[in-house]
């Protein structure tokens, strides 16, 4: 019969023995290999539409496995289904996610970049080795949200407007959920031979706001990268996108004439024929204006291109793609500008007395070159007075106009802007209102 120490020793044993055991298990669980995932290559790209009736979305492996982030829950109450497809130009992503209350199904946001998670969305993570992952949302209005966030680094630490893709959402909503598909072009993300060799890897997730529930697959958090899927299949051309370009400027990004510049850090086929185009259109219904220039691609080449901005400023989109002898885009990179008015000025005094003698008019203008600038003095379409305006060599200018001799009303102050080689001059009026004052 053992001694009441030889218990006390033999319990201590035991418990040692089930703390290590227990730290051995959850050691292998955290050490577990990511999932694998076998992306089918279809033959016809699907339809970017909402509906999931593509025939590549009936023969693709089904993602179900979503599983709540939050902690307290294990999977969410509605339902997530998701497929994946690809071929040598994109990959193809669709969910159909069930939602019992579908008239609460919340979409606000609709500027680009917007905070889409705060309604009902779809996040997309593609990991093509480091040092970036990049992150895709997309709400049922169609925003969209694209980010590049370093590996390793807090989810926080992207700057939606430093990288933007061009891709593809639309969805559909149905009786009991909603659809989403989604394109994703291979040429968005920066290939190069390094990231060329290291597995692709994904994650999905889903956003339901009425209930909170936030899920995703395989990750346990939509932005924990050492979780993500490993992609089997995706038929990347290294001789394709191998290609990686580094010191990328876009220039003054001001209405008018502006120069794109790049080098060429890495070319698998030195000496390729490509054409380097740039798209720009004003937002959100311009007509896109298309500039281009044929380079020998080669490591150290240099490459610029000139191109124009819309004269009236605003929201800009510009795409700048590289494209092979084939017409196919090898690397292509999007923006988002505000640029600024040809001219951005403003009256001193909107409301001005007789006795203050003149109105003055101060500002800036954008645009680079040779330019001159006029004022004139205008009252119901009639131009009264006018006068040249210098303009200093970082654009800012100003006037006055005498106003002593006038009668009380409503006039402006007209500048017209006339640029070298510019189709036709760009007009612009500052509004102000001329009143008696005690002195008059």
């Amino acid at each position: 019969m053992s001694s009441p120490r030889e218990n006390t020793m033999t319990m201590t044993v035991l418990r040692l023995l089930s703390i290590a055991l227990l730290c051995l298990s959850v050691g292998s669980a955290h050490a577990q290999a990511p999932p694998e995932l076998q992306v089918p290559v279809t033959e016809t790209a699907p339809r970017i539409d909402g509906l999931l009736d593509d025939t590549c979305w009936q023969t693709a492996p089904q993602i179900t496995q979503f599983r709540c982030v939050d902690a307290q829950r294990s999977l969410p109450t509605q339902a997530t289904q998701a497929w994946i497809a690809c071929d040598g130009d994109a990959l193809y992503v669709a969910a159909r996610c069930t939602d019992d209350q579908m008239d609460r199904v919340l979409a606000t946001v609709t500027e680009r970049d917007g905070p889409v998670w705060q309604d009902d969305c779809l996040e997309v993570f593609l990991m093509p080795g480091t040092p970036y992952y990049y992150h895709f949302g997309a709400n049922l209005l169609g925003a969209r949200y694209d980010a590049r966030h370093g590996v390793g680094m807090p989810a926080d630490d992207a700057e939606p407007a430093s990288w933007d893709a061009e891709w593809q959402v639309a969805s559909r909503r149905e009786a009991d959920c909603w659809t989403m598909e989604v394109l994703l072009p291979l040429a968005c993300m920066e290939w190069g031979s390094a990231r060329l060799e290291a597995p692709l890897r994904f994650n999905i997730g889903r956003e339901q706001r009425r209930l909170a529930e936030f899920s995703c697959w395989p990750a346990s958090g939509f932005n924990r990268s050492e979780e993500f899927a490993l992609l089997r299949g995706v038929p990347i051309d290294p001789l394709r996108y191998g290609l990686l370009v580094t010191d990328v400027t876009s220039g003054q990004v001001i209405p008018g004439a502006n120069r794109y510049t790049a080098t060429i850090a890495e070319e698998p086929a030195p000496g390729a024929a490509m054409t380097v185009r740039a798209r720009i259109r004003a937002l959100p219904e311009g007509q896109e204006q298309v500039s281009g220039i044929q380079v020998a691609s080669s490591p150290g080449a240099q490459v610029e291109l000139d191109y124009q901005v819309p004269p009236m400023g605003g929201r800009v989109a510009a795409v700048f793609e590289y494209l092979d002898a084939e017409g196919r885009t090898r690397l292509s990179r999007s923006e988002l500008w505000r640029v600024p008015a040809p001219v951005e000025a403003a009256v001193d005094l909107p409301l001005l007395y007789i006795s203050d003698g003149e109105v003055r008019l101060a500002g800036r203008v954008s645009l680079r070159g040779q330019v001159t600038l006029d004022a004139a003095l205008v009252s119901g379409g009639t131009q009264l007075s006018t006068v040249s305006v210098p303009v200093g060599p970082e654009g800012a200018f100003q006037v006055s106009v005498p106003v002593r001799d006038l009668q009380p009303g409503r006039y402006a102050v007209q500048t017209r802007l006339s640029v070298e080689a510019a189709a036709a001059p760009v007009l612009d009026e500052f509004p102000f209102r001329l009143i008696r004052g005690p002195l008059d």
